[in-house]
């Protein structure tokens, strides 16, 4: 396994990373964005429209109550009957009364309706803005990272250059010639028989004189 590896750019790398932070940027006000608009359009049934029907109901409730109370003060009065213009208030009043019964009966309706149809696409929103929020947060901490460490491995400078093949093996030739002239020397010292030693032969013993003659 190679001891250093070939870095060559890291251009690549911080291009997508500014890529990704401008994604996250658009994608975060988007997400956000939605929440808002549901939770808007929830308040806008649960509260505005809800208060002003229910409003609507009562202040037209008391025009129908006034309106048969003129009504009946009418017939009271006038020997000939109540006059025609007063008993078609109160049916235009009935009439605006039962509008706003059936108003306030739709928007409550539409209120429980969006709620329970929001809520699981509410909740996907939610879980989607975790992740671009916290993971991909941990994604561009990871790549920062990552490029710190590349540019100090490549602007780190190498203790010793490497040795070219040509010149290690010149070197090696080298060595081991002067290593075998040096051991070639050495044994041939050690084997160089010393000088001739003069063994002198042992003299032969002394002739014993021959007996005499008898």
């Amino acid at each position: 396994m190679a001891d250093r590896v070939h870095v060559r750019s890291t251009d690549d790398i911080d291009r997508f990373r500014a890529q990704l932070l401008t994604f996250l940027s658009g994608a975060r006000a988007a997400v956000e964005e939605s929440a808002v608009e549901v939770a808007r359009q929830q308040a806008w049934l649960d509260l505005d429209r809800r208060k002003y029907w229910e409003g609507e109901l009562w202040r037209r409730q008391r025009r129908l109550e006034e309106a048969k109370q003129a009504l009946f003060q009418e017939s009271i009065a006038s020997q000939r009957g109540p006059a025609s213009f007063l008993q078609m208030q109160v049916h235009r009043c009935e009439r605006a009364l039962d509008e706003a019964k059936e108003k306030l009966q739709h928007i409550r309706g539409w209120g429980r309706a969006f709620e329970h149809r929001s809520l699981p696409m509410v909740r996907q929103v939610e879980q989607l803005h975790t992740v671009l929020t916290v993971d991909m947060a941990r994604a561009v901490q990871f790549l920062t990272q990552s490029l710190a460490a590349l540019d100090a491995y490549t602007s780190r400078t190498p203790s010793s250059s490497p040795i070219k093949s040509g010149e290690e093996n010149d070197g090696t030739t080298r060595l081991s010639a002067e290593h075998a002239s040096s051991t070639s020397g050495t044994e041939l010292a050690a084997v160089e028989p010393p000088e001739a030693a003069t063994h002198s032969e042992p003299n032969p013993p002394e002739a014993q004189p021959s007996p005499p003659a008898l």
